[in-house]
């Protein structure tokens, strides 16, 4: 049984802990982490969701996760990237890249993490991820044009942090996924 904070609609945590899963009432929101994983050339590391999961199932995505009751939000992503692709890191080394306006019942919180080389290997969860790859930012655009993305992709990136996400990429100033990107 996994418990989580249960926070509000300005982020702050609201004392409430429950079991994640269980129903959530209006003005309650569960905090999401996100990664977005880089190579010094800008790839970006992409997992494919099990084929099991009831929400998007064979979608591709950037790692992220639930933050556990009493945990750090960059802890938690820490730990979400070594469950879901093997990749050991501290949460020292991600560099934040800015929040998502609250979608549903959730909230997030995004990073991002430069590696200078690829992992030998990416040690996939069984039930999370069945398949990873990297991609260059263009390929990311196309594939979010060509709807193989999550939804939340899109909509944690363009619920706030567009702008921090295409700097970090080295894609500040472009237009990629080819829609208004002003945010």
């Amino acid at each position: 049984m996994e418990l989580i904070d249960i926070y509000n609609a300005q982020g702050h945590p609201t004392g409430t802990v429950r079991e994640r899963g269980k129903p959530l009432n209006s003005g309650e929101y569960v905090m999401a982490v996100g990664v977005w994983v880089t190579d010094s050339e800008n790839q970006i590391l992409l997992t494919q969701r099990s084929l099991e999961k009831s929400f998007a199932p064979g979608k591709w995505e950037n790692t992220g996760g639930h933050v556990r009751a009493g945990e750090e939000c960059s802890t938690a992503m820490a730990r979400e990237l070594e469950e879901e692709t093997g990749i050991s890191v501290s949460p020292e080394e991600l560099i934040y890249l800015g929040d998502s306006a609250p979608t549903g019942h959730y909230l997030g919180k995004n990073y991002g993490l430069r590696l200078k080389a690829h992992p030998e290997r990416i040690e996939l969860q069984p039930g999370e991820t069945c398949d990873a790859k990297w991609v260059t930012p263009e390929e990311l655009g196309r594939m979010a044009q060509a709807e193989e993305l999550a939804p939340s992709v899109m909509d944690h990136l363009t619920g706030g942090y567009l702008q921090a996400f295409l700097k970090f990429i080295g894609r500040e100033g472009v237009n990629l996924f080819g829609k208004d990107e002003g945010q």
